[in-house]
């Protein structure tokens, strides 16, 4: 199916399904859509893609025969002034996500790291054994 190798295409590049479909011109999710959903891609997005990915192979795309990349006869695959600038745009996407993905995950670290001190003051209290009867009646320690 030509979904399935536009699929192995895009994991081949480390290219993102978002980015792709921006690349290519479709709208945002539908490639995923449709190859969830054993859908087809118009005959204008295989154009696009055989423009904007050049190295790839219209015979592989659209029969599964031979080889995805286009090669020279050394074996060294073609590359055009596009493929780099889009492969840093991908570079740059997957760098912003890893950032916010960063940034969430220190605002988490902060929120347990108050956690733990409010814990540890609640157990550093110092409690005489019968004000530990009234604190449990009044106010039972939650489980967490």
């Amino acid at each position: 199916m030509i979904l399935e190798r536009i699929k192995q295409y895009i994991d081949l590049k480390g290219i993102s399904v978002s980015a792709f479909e921006r690349s290519i011109g479709m709208s945002n999710a539908s490639f995923g859509k449709s190859l969830k959903n054993g859908g087809a891609i118009g005959s204008d997005k295989l154009e696009n893609i055989l423009k904007v990915y050049p190295d790839i192979s219209p015979i592989w795309l659209m029969t599964g025969a031979g080889n995805m990349l286009i090669t020279d006869s050394g074996g060294a695959q073609h590359h055009t002034p596009g493929q780099d600038e889009r492969y840093v745009m991908h570079l740059m996407d997957k760098i912003t996500a890893q950032a916010e993905e960063i940034g969430r995950l220190k605002e988490r670290n902060k929120q347990l790291e108050r956690e733990i001190m409010d814990l540890r003051a609640i157990s550093n209290r110092n409690i005489i054994p019968h004000d530990l009867e009234q604190v449990s009646e009044a106010a039972p320690l939650q489980k967490v």
